[in-house]
């Protein structure tokens, strides 16, 4: 296929205006990263109950049943529209991202009944590894270097410290990603 240069540049200067207009409007996938705070909280409180490890692990699936309506909540408090549909084409890739994890999590849900001591860990690197692609969507290196680090960092810490330490270290991961979102977000509506 041979391009014109002068076309690719148009092209080019196209696709970073509908990221851009992507980034704003969703403010970066924020509102998504602040629910997940407070799911990774609920599946801490999880495993601090005295059941099964069955019962923590289908408690656990359940805790992510709040991401849309926090997520939501957290769109309004600080003024994402994550939900308008339009046809940025941009939109449309970030849910398609998001949708990848839902195959992941079959080895999850495997997990959950063939090894259910190891299903928080994979759960946890599964819903890390998904946010690897948002580091292009959103022009972010925050998604890209933490989606990598909390993918390889809930592995290690789940093997060497269990469960309730891997809720620990994601909680932990997810308040950094937000803050650093926040900074991102901030920057560059002053731009």
């Amino acid at each position: 296929m041979n391009m014109n240069p002068a076309n690719m540049t148009v092209s080019i200067e196209h696709l970073k205006a509908l990221k851009s207009d992507a980034q704003k409007m969703q403010k970066k996938g924020l509102p998504f990263m602040m629910a997940s705070v407070i799911i990774w909280t609920l599946i801490l409180l999880v495993q601090f109950s005295g059941k099964a490890v069955v019962t923590k692990n289908l408690y656990t699936f359940m805790c992510s049943c709040f991401l849309m309506p926090l997520a939501f909540l957290f769109s309004k408090i600080i003024g994402a529209d994550i939900f308008r549909k339009t046809q940025n084409p941009i939109n449309k890739l970030g849910l398609l991202c998001t949708m990848n994890q839902m195959l992941y999590l079959l080895i999850v849900m495997w997990a959950y009944s063939r090894k259910p001591e190891a299903m928080l860990m994979l759960y946890a690197m599964v819903f890390a590894g998904h946010l690897l692609p948002y580091g292009w969507v959103y022009d972010s290196k925050t998604y890209t270097v933490f989606s990598v680090a909390e993918t390889i960092g809930a592995l290690a810490v789940s093997l060497i410290l269990g469960n309730v330490a891997t809720a620990v270290f994601m909680i932990a991961m997810q308040c950094a990603v937000c803050i650093l979102l926040f900074a991102e977000v901030r920057k560059e509506q002053k731009e």
